[in-house]
């Protein structure tokens, strides 16, 4: 075997191994799927004020009724008609292939 390829593949895998190894450091396992709250910075409940009920009515005013804003509904325009463009087949040209002449040239001596 080729000892340039083993040492790529070995300096390669180890790398790997040494980026994977430092990355296991720098985060602690396993980690909460939810957000983790501190229990001190939820506020204790408190009991709402009653408010006073008020004894006065009042009674509702009576709006005039709105009129519509438009008065008249615009006709629509009349709108020319888009216009055909003609389907023309053009013929299509099948792909030319070309092949290559392949010249093998043979190292030696002719004998005639």
């Amino acid at each position: 075997m080729n000892k340039g390829a083993l040492y790529r593949h070995v300096g390669i895998t180890a790398i790997l191994l040494i980026i994977s190894l430092y990355s296991w450091g720098s985060v602690k396992l396993p980690q909460p799927t939810y957000k983790v709250v501190p229990p001190y910075t939820a506020l204790p409940d408190t009991i709402p004020v009653k408010k006073p009920v008020e004894t006065e009515t009042v009674e509702p005013k009576q709006e005039p009724p709105v009129e519509p804003v438009i008065k008249e509904v615009p006709k629509a325009k009349k709108q020319l008609k888009p216009i055909a463009v003609p389907t023309v087949v053009t013929p299509v040209k099948p792909t030319q292939i070309i092949k290559p002449k392949i010249v093998i040239k043979k190292i030696g001596v002719r004998v005639p």
